[in-house]
């Protein structure tokens, strides 16, 4: 009887270990079905339907989406638009094959990536404009102890946290809730500056 329970766990183990080996096998020798040409050619006509206006609409400014730069605008997106309109053209072509869509999606891997990462992520409006604001102040305030007139150290602190706003408003990753964050930070200052203003 003991000999029967041994054989029967025994019997267990190889069981379990057969299924394990089939399953495993069966991961092992799965194919990737490759994709047609026409999902191929899909792929990428969606990709270009999204790029080409994204391109088009672009504008140099502080809005999430914009464009960072006014030096780089140029040729950054005219280097990206060239090459999905090539893009386009190869899409058109009555005798497309696989290795043309390859050959397009690469051409258009750099020139992509060069444009979405000139790209702000979050809205810089409400940061820049209080930078305006609170710079404007500053210039028409100057330093001194008469009437109209901030004393140095107020002006000093307030000038200091303006270049911190700059610098949350130039920074490539900051989050909408960094720039909201430097938005209160200036305004606290702001007010700590307006109530130093000799009356």
């Amino acid at each position: 009887m003991k000999f029967l329970k041994i054989n029967n766990k025994a019997l267990l183990f190889s069981f379990f270990m057969g299924i394990a080996l089939v399953f495993g096998s069966c991961a092992k020798d799965e194919t990737v079905v490759p994709k047609t040409l026409d999902e191929y050619k899909a792929e990428l006509s969606k990709i270009v339907s999204i790029e080409k206006p994204k391109v088009q609409n672009c504008v140099v400014g502080y809005n999430k989406g914009d464009f960072k730069s006014d030096l780089l605008y140029p040729d950054v997106t005219y280097t990206y638009m060239l090459a999905l309109v090539s893009a386009e053209q190869v899409l058109a072509k009555p005798d497309l094959t696989i290795a043309n869509i390859f050959a397009a999606n690469k051409a258009l891997s750099s020139p992509g990536k060069d444009f979405n990462a000139n790209l702000w992520i979050s809205d810089r409006r409400p940061i820049h404009e209080l930078i305006v604001f609170c710079d404007t102040l500053r210039a028409h305030t100057p330093e001194g102890f008469e009437v109209g007139m901030c004393p140095p150290e107020p002006r000093n602190a307030f000038i200091a946290e303006i270049s911190a706003a700059k610098s949350v408003r130039s920074s490539s990753t900051a989050l909408d809730r960094q720039v909201l964050a430097a938005v209160d930070k200036l305004n606290l200052a702001l007010g700590i500056f307006q109530e130093a203003i000799i009356k």
